[in-house]
């Protein structure tokens, strides 16, 4: 055991030592850099160890953390993918765009609307690609607004998903194949490894727990009627059960953890690094029997609304910020970085800017996948 669990923290020593310079400007910079958006299905801040937690989960986040700005209270606007993904693209939140749930059926982003890469590629000249791995962000519900190139995976019940190392793999082949380099790049990717089932690959599916302790707690457990039988009582998971989903949940971390590291170590490589602003944001968190429940898409309880925040890179400043924000503010940072003003039909702030107005703010968060669709709930900006 020991050894799986040296091996993968050799590897993510590498990308630390490349984020040494993440926010320095050592080259010679364009007029507006390179923003890498990240996006990590179903990731717990509390499970970070940057926040703490008792394993070392993230490490490659944390680097990114202490040289950049990490968000302590972030907020995001619903409790599952399709319409938390959406309001981070439009800068709307669930109400407003109305991508989601509803009466049975499922609602994308309408065409209409105009989206970050659609609005930085018009309005300051960039290339934009996206990397997506579930059938909810494909082009059927409007996530290829304003995307050069648009890349989503599907999968059945019976298949698995892209996986995080699949999925850099990828784009670096899109990359070296297509990259403009005359012309900034917005570059949107989505990992979904710690999505239900929590099934890593090994040795990173032994890191934490036996994957194979449980006949029914296990990397296979995790179906949509899985959880719903657990969730509505027809199943009960026991705290040893529990140890073991937890320590595979924290593996899918880890894994994706280093998966990011290497994405960001062969940038490096590329020389685009100084010219490079990295965000790391969650779409939704995971109950992990919190308040009786399991997983997401359920409720609106904090474990499942509150997700992590981290910008690193060129002209980022190194610190923490208590401030509240949440997903609607990412449409106007992303274009302010771009030399773009927000449009008055956002409904968040640009905050990176010292002087944004953030008083008695109102932060909705709504939509729910397994029960009342309408139900919303309200953050005060002080609380």
């Amino acid at each position: 055991m020991k050894r799986l669990i040296i091996a993968p923290m050799i590897v993510a020593v590498i990308p630390i030592l490349i984020l040494t310079g993440c926010g320095e400007e050592s080259v010679t910079l364009r007029e507006y850099p390179d923003v890498v958006l990240i996006i990590i299905d179903t990731i717990r801040p509390d499970h970070m160890s940057v926040n703490g937690y008792f394993r070392e989960t993230t490490p490659v986040l944390d680097s990114l953390a202490s040289r950049g700005t990490m968000w302590t209270r972030f907020q995001g606007q619903s409790g599952w993918t399709l319409p938390a993904t959406a309001t981070i693209l439009t800068g709307l939140s669930q109400r407003a765009h109305g991508a989601g749930c509803s009466d049975g059926s499922f609602y994308g982003i309408d065409p209409i609307l105009p989206t970050i890469p659609h609005l930085v590629r018009r309005g300051a000249g960039y290339q934009t690609a996206a990397f997506f791995n579930l059938f909810f962000l494909n082009d059927d519900f409007g996530f290829q607004n304003g995307f050069d190139y648009f890349d989503c995976t599907e999968f059945s019940c019976n298949s698995q998903p892209r996986n995080a190392e699949e999925t850099v793999d990828d784009y670096l082949m899109w990359y070296d194949e297509n990259r403009d380099a005359s012309e900034p790049l917005l570059s949107v990717i989505h990992f979904f490894d710690p999505h239900l089932p929590y099934c890593p690959p090994s040795p990173w599916d032994s890191m934490y727990t036996d994957p194979k302790a449980d006949a029914v707690f296990n990397k296979h457990w995790g179906s949509m009627n899985d959880v719903l039988a657990l969730n509505q009582g027809f199943l009960e998971m026991d705290s040893t059960q529990l140890e073991i989903m937890t320590g595979l949940y924290d593996s899918e971390l880890a894994f994706t953890d280093n998966q990011i590291g290497r994405l960001i170590s062969e940038l490096g490589t590329r020389g685009t690094l100084p010219n490079t602003v990295f965000i790391i944001i969650g779409d939704q968190g995971e109950e992990l029997l919190d308040h009786g429940g399991f997983g997401h898409g359920h409720s609106l309880y904090q474990e499942i609304l509150n997700v992590p925040f981290i910008m690193c890179g060129r002209g980022i400043a190194v610190g923490v910020s208590d401030e509240i924000a949440a997903h609607i503010d990412l449409l106007p940072t992303v274009l302010g970085i771009a030399g773009l003003d927000t449009p008055i039909w956002a409904d968040g702030i640009d905050i990176l800017k010292p002087d944004a107005e953030r008083a008695a703010r109102f932060i909705h968060s709504s939509n729910l996948l397994w029960a009342a669709p309408d139900l919303a709930v309200v953050r005060l900006e002080n609380r």
